[in-house]
Formats: structure tokens, sequence, C-alpha cells
């Protein structure tokens, strides 16, 4: 994936300044997307930790290389935010200084015709997050 989209995170400084991060604290980001968030959020980070979720496995491909230069201290989980309490658990994570959740349907999934979401392109109706199971079509 290339850096050349724009992508700008919604209420970013305001999120990064409610979650006041501590160098070597423990967060989560539950809707990943494009990984803006996780960016600001991993840099502040030390020895700390920051989880990110996402249903889209598109989107944790894309985090692979924005988030690169702080993988050290990132952990990508494929999954619903929902599991949150599990996917704690199962990484032996008693607890998290933080979290955030941005809920919605991501750019990405409405600029890509194919994902089923777009009104403005004539393509099947899909709108799966994570593209496995019933497309919305199956269900209607």
């Amino acid at each position: 994936m290339s850096e050349t989209f724009t992508h700008r995170p919604v209420l970013l400084n305001e999120c990064i300044q409610a979650l006041n991060i501590r160098p070597e604290g423990v967060y989560v980001d539950g809707t990943l997307g494009r990984a803006g968030h996780s960016r600001e959020i991993a840099r502040r980070l030390t020895t700390g930790r920051l989880i990110c979720v996402d249903r889209d496995q598109a989107a944790l491909e894309a985090a692979e290389e924005r988030l690169a230069q702080w993988r050290d201290r990132v952990t990508l989980v494929h999954s619903n935010f929902d599991r949150v309490s599990e996917i704690l658990a199962e990484l032996d994570i008693p607890g998290v200084d933080g979290m955030l959740f941005d809920l919605g349907v991501s750019s990405p999934q409405l600029d890509d015709a194919s994902r089923g979401f777009s009104y403005m392109h004539d393509a099947p109706l899909d709108m799966r997050m994570s593209q496995q199971g019933e497309t919305a079509a199956d269900l209607v």
C-alpha cells in the first residue's frame, strides 16, 4: 500500500488529547481502519503497547506498512471489537490505559466498489466488513 492517499482521522487531536497517552501505557484501537489514530498513539509510546483490532483483513494488511516503524509495540488482531475482553485475555493483558473506537464504515470500504458499500458505483450488494459469511445480497 502506498502513502500517496490522503487520510485525515476523525477528531484526531481531540482523541489523542482525551486518551492522555502515557509512553509506557497500554491502549486499544478497536477499529483500526486506515491506522491514522493508531499511528499517533504508537508514536507516543516507548515501552507501552497498542492493540489494533479490525474485522477487515485489508485494513490489517495496510497497517503492516503504515505502522511498520512501531511494530515492536503494536499488535494487530483480526477480529471484531465486540471481543475486546477476550482479545485482551488471550494476549494476557489484565487492563488498559485507554481505548478508542471510531465506529462506522471506512473510506476504503466506500471507495472500493467491489466491497458493495458504495452508492456511487454499480456493484453487487456485499457490505461485509470481514469479507466472510453471507453478503447483504444473500440476506435480502
